[in-house]
């Protein structure tokens, strides 16, 4: 029984065949867990001096039975420089990876948090973040009796699951309104869309093609709209470099739109697929058809009743986001959590306490003056 810390490229890369074998044992792993997009996103974000791989690897009887995909970030205060713990990849889902059918799994965490706590003088916090209820490292730090008290509510995630509806016609009745109906009428009506779903590998060009009805979105809501702080993922090279890897033959990655009967995308979200699930995590429109309204809804409809065809999957996961109009749509929810502690071992984190209580104070003081 030992822990390894993986901590270069070569080592991480090496471990590819154990990883892939415990997310597929792993009920609680979703597309964020995978090594395909944790090594691509390491290969194109891990490469600056701020970063350091800090993978746990857990071995039972010689053979990996969990790992905690983590890492050290560096984060500069100016005065003092905070090493953050923290997990690797960015997504809504992150979790230890772990192989319960032989061993407990609170008990090969326990082994791995044991590990992070004897390299304490590597980190001043650790931050683990979107836990998921019901998951089984979440129950662990929820149970723990120094850990507990770090942990707090993020955020919620809301999905849809097909199999709790009989058809779509029934889906149809309980949860889409006769406005909402309408509106899909008359978008056909008006344009002759084409509803679409094309896997990644399938097309040499979905990149370009989302990407540039992106960042049009983009220059529509800045120059029209006034909304200067909307972004463009596809604008950020590392992002670029990042999504291109990934996207490259991957069948996990599917491509849903609408296409006008000239065969432009009106509408399109692009989703991570893993275990019948459609994880969303990028949408974009033409700004030609910003005069519909609902454009956003027809897509849903599509891809919902697309769910019960069998086509591809069973559930739309929306991501994180406490947003009404995902309540609206989904008839399942849950609550994300997260675990946030400081080493009071660490001579940075006194030193960040007290610049913290220091600044409080000169704040405190400037509300008094202005008050006076």
């Amino acid at each position: 029984m030992n822990t390894k810390i993986i901590t270069d490229v070569d080592g991480f890369l090496a471990i590819r065949e154990d990883w892939e074998r415990l997310t597929e044992q792993d009920p609680d792993a979703t597309y964020y867990s995978t090594f395909e997009f944790n090594y691509f996103w390491w290969q194109t974000f891990g490469s600056g001096c701020d970063k350091q791989l800090f993978i746990l690897c857990h071995y039972r009887d010689n053979m990996m039975v969990a790992i905690a995909p983590l890492m050290i970030r560096c984060i500069d205060k100016k005065i003092v420089k905070c090493r953050v713990l923290s997990f690797l990849g960015k997504g809504d889902y992150f979790n230890f990876i772990i192989d319960s059918s032989k061993f407990k799994a609170s008990a090969l965490i326990r082994e791995l948090f044991h590990t992070i706590e004897e390299n304490s003088e590597k980190w001043d916090k650790i931050e683990l973040t979107h836990l998921q209820m019901n998951t089984q490292l979440l129950q662990y730090i929820m149970r723990h009796d120094r850990y507990s008290k770090h942990t707090q509510y993020l955020t919620t995630c809301n999905r849809i699951n097909s199999g709790d509806f009989e058809s779509y016609e029934q889906f149809e009745k309980e949860m889409i309104n006769t406005k909402l109906r309408r509106k899909r009428v008359k978008l056909r009506q008006d344009t002759g869309y084409r509803f679409k779903i094309v896997r990644a590998s399938e097309s040499d060009d979905m990149y370009e093609q989302i990407a540039n009805v992106h960042q049009l979105e983009k220059k529509y809501l800045h120059e029209v709209k006034g909304r200067t702080e909307r972004g463009s993922l596809f604008e950020d090279k590392a992002n670029e470099t990042f999504l291109r890897e990934l996207f490259k033959g991957n069948d996990r990655i599917l491509f849903f739109y609408l296409e006008s009967e000239d065969s432009e995308i009106i509408m399109y979200k692009c989703c991570y697929l893993y275990r019948d699930v459609l994880y969303g995590w990028n949408t974009g429109y033409s700004p030609k058809y910003s005069n519909y309204h609902g454009i956003s809804d027809v897509l849903l409809m599509e891809m919902i009743e697309s769910l019960f065809s069998g086509s591809c999957a069973k559930q739309i996961d929306f991501g994180a986001g406490t947003y009404p109009w995902k309540f609206r749509w989904a008839n399942h929810f849950s609550v994300s959590y997260s675990f946030v502690m400081w080493n009071e071992c660490s001579q940075q984190t006194k030193l960040l306490r007290l610049l913290n209580q220091s600044r409080e104070i000169i704040r405190a003081v400037k509300e008094l003056k202005n008050a006076l």
